[in-house]
């Protein structure tokens, strides 16, 4: 907008200097031998000597004023004496100075202005005459052009500009869904009503939408359809596992299985969630009993620190997946504690309108160029990827998904040497029953 209004600024110039010198050259040109014309027709009309009487008489006729000075003689029309230092006289082009204008019987003249009037000067034998004629505007009329130009011009520089930002209203509309496209929402298309450059581009975009989601899709459908038949063999696997002697290769073929099954699982959920329409089995759900079975049926052995609302706290999620959510975080938490001998710790509040949970550790930290990547699927800030510094790259990217199904977002804080936070937010709604014991 404010290039719009330099813009403007500079044609208001340009013809502000171009109609000026276009008036000057036309005055110059054609009206200054009328005037002169003029000039001879006054002194034939005053006569030389002046006489008072028939300038008097001119001057009402004319609807003019007129000054007389000379030896002896200051007259004026109006009653006004006019003081000829105050009037700026013009100078004539070069052809009026060569005498081309001028015919043997006209006497010397000049043009000026004084005030809001036109001013000849001629000279009437030993008198000099003065003819002050009025301009037809007034002393604002310059004025009110100038704003008249400058409103007009202004209103064409909005007109055009509504143009300019209606021409390219779509531009707003392709950036938004393309930044949509790159935070994983790629079911949206642009609207296209149009026939232009910018309609060829939406329909591109939309044609490169349509190929990534079949691309993704596909490898999608492969995932799930590899995942299901991997459950198959694992699970004979582990059956002929626990037939074995117990023995430190048992307890290994064990433990590798279990994380095998944990890898298929987490990878199912996960695609079952990145959909466009993750189906949520809500159902009113008890916070601290939930909480209970979490810590009792998988962390039975370990040492957690925790934080729970009073009272039993009603919430309507999905149940087996917040506890999912809640175990990764936990899990997470517990393996980067190491040796530090500070548990994990977990804190859940409610309110009326979300359900909140936190998990901190004590460990490490994660380094502050790895914090906004932890959440992307199969990222390991460890490029070695040792079980002992994480699990598969899963965990978070799967408790995002779960906390964004529910219309919620997840959130890290973390300072390398003293800890991370993970901060979970989910919008719900409560009920509150009575408080047990």
């Amino acid at each position: 907008m404010l290039l719009f209004l330099a813009f403007g600024v500079v044609i208001l110039f340009i013809l502000n200097i171009t109609i000026g010198f276009a008036l000057k050259h036309q005055f110059d040109r054609n009206l200054r031998p009328h005037l002169i014309q003029y000039l001879h027709y006054v002194q034939q009309e005053i006569g030389d000597p002046p006489d008072i009487d028939r300038a008097k008489d001119l001057a009402q006729r004319a609807g003019i004023e007129i000054y007389l000075r000379g030896p002896g003689m200051n007259w004026s029309s109006g009653g006004e004496a006019l003081n000829p230092t105050d009037i700026r006289f013009r100078r004539p082009p070069r052809r009026a100075q060569r005498g081309r204008h001028l015919t043997p019987h006209l006497r010397p003249f000049a043009i000026g202005d004084y005030r809001d009037r036109l001013v000849l000067r001629t000279r009437i034998g030993d008198n000099i005459a003065y003819l002050s004629i009025p301009k037809r505007s007034g002393p604002g009329h310059a004025v009110v052009v100038l704003l008249s130009a400058t409103v007009g011009v202004l209103a064409a520089l909005l007109i055009m500009y509504w143009m300019i930002r209606r021409l390219f209203r779509p531009v707003q509309v392709i950036k938004e869904i393309v930044q949509g496209f790159g935070d994983g929402d790629l079911y949206r298309r642009i609207q296209i009503d149009r026939k232009d450059e910018l309609a060829d581009l939406g329909h591109s975009i939309n044609n490169m939408a349509d190929d990534i989601q079949q691309m993704l899709e596909a490898k999608r459908q492969l995932l799930l359809a590899v995942s299901h038949e991997l459950r198959s063999p694992i699970t004979r696997a582990r059956v002929s596992t626990e037939l074995l002697d117990d023995s430190k290769l048992k307890q290994n073929l064990v433990k590798d299985l279990s994380e095998m099954e944990t890898l298929v699982a987490e990878m199912l959920e996960t695609e079952r969630l990145n959909t466009r329409h993750a189906v949520l089995n809500r159902r009113p759900t008890p916070v601290r009993q939930m909480v209970r079975d979490i810590l009792r049926d998988h962390f039975y052995h370990h040492d957690i620190r925790t934080q729970l609302p009073d009272g039993d706290v009603y919430v309507m999620i999905d149940e087996p997946r917040v506890k999912l959510l809640i175990m990764n975080l936990l899990s997470n938490a517990e393996r980067h504690s190491g040796d530090t001998g500070q548990p994990p710790e977990l804190s859940i509040q409610t309110t009326d309108k979300q359900l909140l949970v936190q998990v901190r550790d004590c460990g490490p930290g994660i380094k502050p160029q790895d914090v906004p990547h932890v959440t992307e699927p199969f990222y390991r800030a460890d490029p070695s990827r040792r079980r002992q510094t994480g699990g598969y790259g899963l965990g978070l990217y799967l408790c995002r998904l779960i906390a964004e199904a529910h219309g919620g977002q997840l959130s890290i804080e973390s300072v390398t040497g003293e800890g991370t936070t993970v901060t979970v937010e989910i919008p719900i709604t409560t009920e509150q029953s009575k408080q047990t014991d």
